[in-house]
């Protein structure tokens, strides 16, 4: 196993060379230095300097907006790249190891902006992005998931049969090998232990959101980064963390996020009714265990933490 750290993650990697390791570390150093918000000199930053202004972008950035803006067209807004004002509103201005508990930073309850109908307009043949000046692009997470499936295609075209890229708890695993796959969910309460296992049938892309992980301290409590694009606020939910299995890791990025905003009674039955081909195992505050979708597809679930699962 080979570990490094970027984009504020740890970073792990499975099955592959030195060589191939190395161009790992290179490509997500190279997407922070392009798709950080944090970074001043990045060229999303630029992009949110734009001011409603025509922008060219980069075939990275625009890729990375195009994909971004497709989910959120394709969940009806709840999947929302298009919140980093409302990130910044919640004290969330500096990446998260910059961020403590116990800060008293300043927040902006009161900030909300109506969603204009056309977040983003994005020219195809010039690769010009016009973004809404009364918005901000945060790619976190699916900027995390993206890249990673885009490096796993990289490698397998270069004759990586199977590996393994773990991007700080999103997974994208190829081929099989000889002792299988088998993964373990983390107890959100307790990183040392698991909530559950997982033994693989199949390659897949492998996807957790959690509350409890990028928590910051303000004036009015601790704030958690995944905002309800309903309220533009830290999302109020029963969860605490929900994995999504399915055949692409961003697709799992996008939709554990949304799973876990919906909480277990409204966001199990949505993902089923609008994604029958995925599967969930999800956590609530109390540790009781989730599952649903196609999981069994996927995998076989074994004990962890918790006697059972619901």
């Amino acid at each position: 196993m080979h570990t490094f750290t970027a984009m504020s993650t740890a970073f792990h990697t499975i099955g592959l060379s030195s060589v191939s390791a190395g161009k790992a570390e290179s490509w997500f150093s190279f997407i922070e230095r392009n798709l950080s918000r944090f970074l001043p000199e990045s060229e999303l930053s630029s992009l949110n300097r734009s001011e409603g202004r025509p922008f060219l972008a980069s075939a990275l950035l625009y890729q990375a907006v195009s994909v971004a803006d497709r989910y959120y067209r394709e969940t009806d807004g709840l999947f929302n790249p298009y919140l980093g004002k409302a990130l910044i509103a919640q004290g969330y201005s500096e990446s998260i190891e910059k961020l403590r508990l116990d800060s008293d930073r300043q927040t902006a309850d009161d900030y909300c902006v109506d969603m204009p109908e056309e977040p983003v307009a994005l020219d195809r043949r010039m690769m010009g992005i016009r973004l809404h000046p009364e918005l901000s692009l945060d790619l976190g997470g699916i900027a995390k998931g993206w890249s990673a499936e885009q490096l796993a295609g990289m490698l397998r075209r270069e004759g990586v049969g199977t590996g393994a890229i773990d991007a700080g708890g999103d997974m994208i695993l190829w081929g099989k090998p000889v002792q299988g796959w088998e993964i373990g969910i983390a107890d959100p309460r307790d990183g040392a232990k698991n909530a559950a296992s997982l033994v693989l049938k199949r390659p897949a892309g492998i996807a957790t959101s959690s509350t409890l992980k990028r928590r910051w301290g303000t004036k009015e409590g601790v704030r958690h980064h995944l905002i309800d694009p309903r309220t533009q606020r830290p999302a109020d939910t029963d969860l605490v963390q929900a994995t999504v299995l399915a055949p692409s890791l961003t697709e799992a990025e996008v939709y554990a996020k949304c799973l876990l905003i919906l909480g277990s009674e409204a966001g199990i039955p949505w993902l089923e009714a609008r994604k029958p081909g995925l599967g969930c195992v999800a956590v609530n505050g109390e540790g009781h265990l989730f599952k649903g979708g196609s999981l069994n597809e996927y995998a076989e679930i074994g004990g962890g933490s918790y006697a059972a699962a619901i």
